[in-house]
């Protein structure tokens, strides 16, 4: 005996394709602010190296006798010593710095004390902290 009621199980092909309409365009709405925080963290990771770049040559510097000089430019930062004339060149993904040449003498002594990068076409700058516990 056949029943008066179909009885369907499942999803109909429209219903499906309304689900998935709503799910693409909630992925399109927050893919964006995704990206964008990826970013913001991996440009915090590469300020984060910088930050350590001048610190570690800052020990280099005083443990070789040697003054070292940084020249940040563009996305790379290039570092040579009075001793060695080769360059080590060190690339950064998402960082574009303010052109500038980085002195470190043999007493912890960074100069200029600032740093710059640009960040939607805008410059921002950052303090160059001292190795030691007090700023000379």
């Amino acid at each position: 005996m056949m029943s008066r009621f179909k009885t369907n199980v499942g999803f109909s092909l429209i219903e499906l394709m309304i689900v998935l309409a709503i799910m693409s365009v909630v992925m399109g709405l927050t893919g964006g602010l995704v990206i964008n925080i990826f970013e913001k963290n991996k440009r915090h990771v590469e300020l984060e190296k910088v930050r350590n770049l001048f610190k570690v040559y800052s020990y280099r510097a005083y443990y070789s006798g040697q003054d070292t000089q940084i020249q940040l430019i563009d996305g790379r930062a290039i570092i040579s010593t009075q001793a060695n004339s080769n360059q080590q060149i060190i690339e950064f993904d998402t960082l574009q710095f303010v052109a500038d040449l980085y002195t470190i003498d043999t007493r912890f002594l960074v100069q200029p004390r600032s740093f710059g990068i640009f960040v939607h076409e805008q410059p921002r700058f950052y303090g160059i902290e001292s190795v030691l516990m007090r700023d000379e």
